[in-house]
């Protein structure tokens, strides 16, 4: 029996890349910044933590039902419409909301980063991966990740330094 084509590893890369960058709006901001983030939406580590709550309370449900969700459509398809949502997200994020709306948005993100991306993503890094490298994949996957996850947190330190003034407080 003939083995299918194998995908090329570029696909991998942008699996990479979409893995990390989907989460960088509802977690890697506000670890990177999290003083930041706290005064600037007038929060304390609890009220932002109740955030995360919601964005954990919908992320729990969504894991269940994503996953009959990525069986029956494009992992591409999926994977592009959670990354417009969560950069739609991103928008709202911008204007500088309230409390409640900041609850809100973290469990629209809850939705868009679970439920639309992350069994995609899972799928499609196992077809990646085809029968015989489905270790491999899952290692590029979750090394790749952290590697970007890294880079984009240096990256934002960089151009928040050069954008800060000199009047820290």
């Amino acid at each position: 029996m003939k083995q299918p084509e194998k995908a090329p590893w570029y696909y991998l890369l942008l699996l990479i890349l979409a893995g990390e960058s989907v989460f960088i709006l509802p977690f890697v901001l506000q670890r990177v910044f999290r003083p930041t983030v706290l005064k600037v939406f007038e929060l304390d580590n609890v009220s932002l933590g109740l955030c995360f709550s919601v964005y954990g309370f919908v992320a729990l449900v969504s894991y269940v039902l994503g996953g009959p969700l990525a069986d029956k459509y494009q992992p591409r398809k999926l994977i592009a419409i959670a990354l417009w949502m969560t950069a739609m997200g991103g928008l709202v994020f911008a204007t500088f909301p309230n409390y409640f709306t900041l609850q809100v948005l973290y469990g629209f993100w809850g939705f868009t980063t679970i439920f639309l991306f992350w069994s995609p993503m899972i799928k499609a890094t196992r077809v990646w991966g085809g029968i015989n490298s489905q270790g491999r994949a899952f290692g590029f996957l979750d090394g790749g990740r952290g590697l970007v996850g890294a880079l984009f947190g240096t990256l934002g330190v960089v151009v928040f330094s050069y954008f800060m003034s000199a009047d820290l407080e």
